[in-house]
């Protein structure tokens, strides 16, 4: 498995997922506009769609239908870390709180 991505216009970056491709661009907080995806919440969605994934084969092997359960993926994040505001502030997720 890999991935791959091509640095756009501005700070954005570009990521064929193979069905889409996908601009994504810094949060609005610091900066992003808004208008393209958010390189933070892809990743917390790609957790969502791996664990959901996953929950459901095992659930399928074991049969158990887990058929439109939620899965939700939440972190805190200090963007005075992200942005070089604050040099003693953690760049990137603290925690990552997944739930089923």
């Amino acid at each position: 498995m890999k991935a791959s991505g091509q640095i756009g216009e501005g700070i954005s970056c570009k990521v064929d997922t193979g069905k889409a491709m996908v601009e994504a661009e810094l949060h609005p907080a610091t900066g992003g506009t808004g208008l393209q995806a958010c390189s933070g919440n892809l990743l917390l969605e790609a957790l969502v769609t791996c664990a959901g994934v996953t929950l459901n084969a095992v659930a399928t092997a074991i049969e158990c239908d887990f058929e439109g359960r939620i899965v939700k993926a939440e972190s805190d994040l200090d963007f005075r870390g992200t942005l070089g505001i604050d040099k003693e502030a953690q760049i990137g997720f603290k925690k990552v709180h997944l739930n089923f």
